[in-house]
């Protein structure tokens, strides 16, 4: 986590890698749990917060409440369950969702993760 003095807003990056599949729930669960102590504990409401990295999640097509947008790719597993919830706990939003980007540059592998070509 970096914390940066700025105005108009002070910000807060906090940058994650989720473990990949290979690795127990209990990780995961504990990546995110770590995540949201950091949001809690370190940043304030009014500061601008950044939550970025790699999730090794896939939320798949399709809107869903103000968390994932319209453009999400392949199947939504497990995984992309979680950053969902984690999503609605924390009252963030999937950005790369919210945006359309070329398909042609993407491909969901048979694990359902999302891969650049």
């Amino acid at each position: 986590m970096v914390k940066l003095k700025a105005k108009p807003l002070d910000m807060c990056i906090i940058q994650v890698y989720t473990p990949i599949m290979e690795h127990s729930e209990e990780e995961v669960e504990d990546m995110y749990e770590k995540t949201e102590q950091l949001l809690d504990d370190k940043t304030k409401s009014k500061d601008y917060t950044v939550v970025m990295g790699d999730f090794n999640a896939v939320v798949g097509e399709g809107k869903e409440d103000g968390y994932v947008g319209h453009y999400g790719l392949g199947y939504h597993n497990d995984r992309g369950q979680m950053l969902v919830d984690f999503c609605k706990i924390t009252q963030t939003s999937i950005a790369n969702t919210w945006f359309t980007q070329d398909r042609r540059r993407i491909v969901v592998d048979t694990r359902g993760r999302s891969q650049e070509t």
